[in-house]
């Protein structure tokens, strides 16, 4: 089996304290490399590099491109493609979904072989993005506890900011860091043995900004851009206001001498946009950036797969996107329900599409380029309201992209489905999967869900769902 290469941002030096960054399974009925990279991970090493006498090394579970892989990933001309997977039992609490069950990314025999490989830590730290794939946070501390015994494990991101108390019972992490990636620095100083004074970096200001380090990456063919944390929008769905309480904006020119930077450097074929609200201050933030982008030759392609706010597109916007070589459009529709846009999100309306898709099919844009999210599982939705707002999408061309509620923890859709009882607030993250609402709480069965799926990829009639 090929060996790959040990990442580090430091020489090995005999006292030097060694911190191993691990990027765990998905465990799922379904997950796609969508684009998917460990962003919080990348700023977290980023930040960790500041420290002196410290070793950073870097073991990504969802690794496309080990060279240990028994079959070589199939990867589409845009860079996304399928995971390894295995299928595995199901956990008790969703044994009755009638959906296999998998792990997703590389072999436990490889991940153990790389554990054995590396040098033995003096910390461990391990980060989750979404509530429901903490079995596999499990499964890697697990390991980790067989292969190196009681090294300290710190567990931050998504998960452990959203469900603290959860994480800290189940997960079988040391430590649960709440928040941001430089609120872990003086936690990891401490268990590190250092003092507060060995260091000057520990502290990060608000108007501070640093940027992912891309080097640990063995495929460095994708990579991710944040230009801005949090969103100053309100969507009753969306955790992003919970995460990032401050919506802040990188300043255009330090954004794009950073992707200019690691285009000469990384040679990426792709940039993918992770910003929740890309199109805020629009005139002076991302019409900047993508000019320079094309001023400068920056020849990669770019995507958009967190969605794009439908009424802040005009037709400059349209035309620079174009020239600067984006390519994989979504845009955050949720739906034509004038009742759904008015209680969950009025970040678009029904009338804000249709010259959005004028001003990108004038800048030369095919309609069947543009894909457009529409909302499916909210409480209460009807099939029939999905429908619709399918066959509006479809009347102007463009490509219908269902995506799947998912109840996130502290939003206003989660509240309403714990004071409906639809939800426990004490029940298992599992359930908050978005694969779930035909089975548990949605008006929408999985027989109406199948036939919304097959109109919105034009394998069915137009008929009333």
């Amino acid at each position: 089996m090929g060996s790959s290469p040990t990442f580090r941002t430091f020489f090995s030096m005999a006292n030097n304290k060694k911190i191993l960054v691990i990027n765990p399974w998905i465990y799922d009925f379904t997950a796609y490399d969508f684009w998917v990279r460990p962003l919080g991970l990348l700023y977290l090493v980023s930040l960790l590099r500041r420290l002196p006498e410290v070793e950073v090394y870097f073991l990504d579970c969802l690794d496309r491109s080990h060279p240990g892989l028994p079959h070589a990933p199939r990867v589409k001309e845009d860079g996304r493609g399928p995971f390894p997977k295995e299928e595995v039992p199901k956990p008790e609490v969703i044994k009755d979904i009638p959906r296999k069950f998998s792990r997703y990314g590389l072999p436990v025999s490889i991940f153990r072989q790389e554990l054995r490989r590396l040098p033995l830590p003096d910390l461990v730290l391990v980060g989750c993005v979404m509530t429901y794939w903490y079995p596999g946070v499990q499964a890697v501390i697990d390991i980790i506890r067989q292969e190196i015994g009681s090294v300290p494990v710190v567990l931050g991101g998504i998960y452990a900011t959203l469900l603290p108390e959860h994480a800290r019972r189940h997960s079988g992490a040391d430590v649960v860091v709440e928040g941001p990636a430089e609120k872990a620095l003086s936690i990891i100083w401490e268990i590190l043995g250092r003092r507060s004074g060995d260091s000057s970096d520990l502290t990060i200001s608000a108007d501070d900004y640093y940027w992912p380090y891309y080097a640990v990456l063995r495929s460095k063919d994708v990579l991710p851009v944040e230009t801005s944390q949090g969103c100053p929008l309100h969507c009753t769905f969306c955790a992003s206001r919970k995460l990032n309480p401050n919506f802040k904006q990188n300043p255009a020119e330090e954004v794009i001498k950073f992707l200019e930077m690691s285009y000469r450097q990384f040679a990426p074929r792709h940039f993918v946009f992770y910003d929740d609200a890309l199109l805020v201050n629009k005139d002076n933030h991302i019409k900047v950036i993508l000019r320079e982008i094309i001023r400068r030759g920056i020849k990669a392609f770019f995507h958009t797969p967190n969605g794009l706010q439908v009424r802040e597109i005009d037709e400059e916007i349209a035309l620079l996107f174009h020239r600067a070589g984006f390519r994989s459009l979504f845009l955050s529709q949720e739906s034509f329900d004038e009742a759904i846009l008015a209680r969950c999100s009025r970040k678009s309306s029904p009338e804000a599409l249709p010259p959005a898709m004028n001003f990108l099919t004038k800048a030369g844009y095919r309609p069947e380029e543009i894909n457009v999210y529409l909302l499916v599982g909210l409480p209460d939705q009807e099939a029939e309201s999905v429908r619709e707002s399918i066959l509006e999408v479809k009347k102007l061309g463009a490509r219908p992209r269902l995506a799947f509620f998912s109840p996130v923890p502290g939003t206003s859709e989660w509240e309403h489905l714990i004071q409906t009882g639809k939800l426990k607030k004490n029940s298992d993250p599992l359930l908050q999967n978005k694969i779930l609402f035909p089975y548990l709480w949605s008006k929408i069965t999985p027989d109406k869900l199948l036939e919304l799926k097959q109109l919105a990829l034009g394998n069915k009639p137009s008929a009333s769902v």
